[in-house]
């Protein structure tokens, strides 16, 4: 008896996790930037005069860390990647996408 229960216990668990992640496949396979509405007035105000600024200090001092870090990057062969994480998608969340799209 204590075996079946054994047995039972473990054959749900594993079912569980197997099939666990099944209703993610069964979502409509669309791409999520076609049907996307254009930013609010709200938004773009509050980008402007929040984000903006906001992002623009925080693109300062992330130039400041790759200058620190840069000859440890140099050194362990990874400075295009902290160039990138550090300065290009700063500058392109700042400078390049669109007033008011978070």
């Amino acid at each position: 008896m204590r075996k079946l229960i054994t047995y039972t216990v473990v054959m749900v668990l594993g079912l569980s996790i197997a099939l666990g992640p099944l209703p993610a496949l069964a979502m409509q396979d669309t791409d999520v930037f076609v049907y996307r509405n254009a930013p609010s007035g709200e938004a773009m105000i509050g980008d402007a005069l929040i984000v903006r600024p906001v992002s623009l200090v925080c693109l300062g001092v992330s130039s400041l860390v790759f200058l620190i870090g840069w000859p440890f990057a140099a050194a362990g062969g990874n400075e295009d990647e902290a160039k990138q994480a550090l300065l290009k998608d700063p500058v392109q969340y700042t400078f390049k996408r669109p007033l008011g799209d978070f």
